[in-house]
């Protein structure tokens, strides 16, 4: 039973009329009739009988009729529903980010996705870079926004693979945040940078805000300072960037923060003394999308990436 076949029965006994039903499904009638003729030998029992008014069903017919209403239009839904997917007009999108390159990124970004893409549900995760990247190992992430480490660290990825596709979106810097009480100068600004430039080796003796062990930031940071050679105390070691700022701010040391949230979300810089950091100490860390390259990729996905990439980040 093929789907030209159903459609051909179900034109036939609609029209009642080989002619009529020949020319509606623009196939030659003597091909139609030998078609009908073929379906009979193999079902070995008669589809149509013969009255005045034209072709009439047989109840084998009838009911081949029925099934082939039901096939013919089961096949149409699934079609339609195959174009939907096709024009991403309906799915799911799993996405895993990091707090902070949700604000950097996606709280910008997605509103310009699901304005394109409406009936696209997208689910966000926010976690650690190395947690989204598990996840998305174990495939209960579509993509992921991870904070890559400097290529001069030679840090070895957990999950490597031929198959993995980084994007690379945004390289940020990091500046050095230090309490006022403690006065430093640094270099002046050169040309439109209104950041000074800070020897690291300054911050020899001030109290260190460092981040927790095992974030990604802790580990360039301190990379940063042994580049410069110094070990300065640590004061205290805390998780996210608004603390960190608010105990520097009210004169507890120093501490490493990326560019864009200082100048962007930090609520009082002229709380704090804010400098740049010597590209030659590897202070910076680069936002990119990640995804597995498989023979299928959902539409949602394709056309998520192909939007980000016409991107420029970060957003004004």
């Amino acid at each position: 039973m093929k789907d030209k076949e159903l459609l051909y029965i179900k034109t036939i006994a609609e029209e009642k009329n080989i002619t009529r039903a020949a020319q509606k499904l623009h196939v030659a009638q003597p091909s139609l009739t030998q078609c009908v003729q073929r379906i009979e030998k193999e079902l070995n029992c008669p589809l149509f009988y013969r009255q005045k008014s034209g072709l009439v069903l047989t109840d084998a017919g009838a009911l081949y009729y029925k099934v082939a209403c039901d096939i013919l239009k089961l096949w149409e839904h699934f079609s339609q529903a195959i174009e939907d997917m096709q024009q991403v007009t309906s799915g799911s999108l799993s996405i895993g980010a990091s707090w902070y390159n949700t604000l950097l990124i996606l709280t910008s970004f997605l509103p310009v996705y699901t304005k394109k893409y409406p009936q696209v549900e997208v689910r966000l995760q926010e976690k650690n870079s190395t947690e989204l990247e598990r996840l998305l190992s174990q495939g209960e992430l579509d993509l992921i926004l991870t904070h890559e480490y400097p290529e001069e660290l030679n840090v070895k990825q957990n999950f490597e693979s031929k198959r993995l596709v980084h994007v690379p979106l945004l390289r940020e810097d990091f500046c050095v945040v230090v309490a006022q009480q403690y006065p430093l100068t640094g270099e002046k600004p050169v040309g439109d940078d209104d950041l000074p430039l800070l020897s690291l080796s300054e911050l020899a003796s001030v109290p260190y805000v460092q981040f927790n062990h095992n974030q990604r930031i802790r580990h360039i940071s301190n990379f940063a300072l042994e580049q410069a050679g110094i070990h300065p105390p640590v004061a205290v070691s805390t998780y996210g960037f608004p603390s960190a700022f608010e105990l520097v701010s009210r004169g507890m040391g120093f501490t490493f923060l990326p560019e864009h949230y200082v100048r962007r979300f930090a609520p009082n810089r002229q709380a704090v003394q804010v400098f740049k950091i010597a590209g030659e100490h590897s202070a910076y860390w680069t936002t990119s999308v990640c995804y597995y390259q498989s023979d299928y990729m959902p539409v949602t996905v394709e056309r998520f990436l192909e939007l980000m990439r016409s991107q420029r980040f970060p957003y004004a």
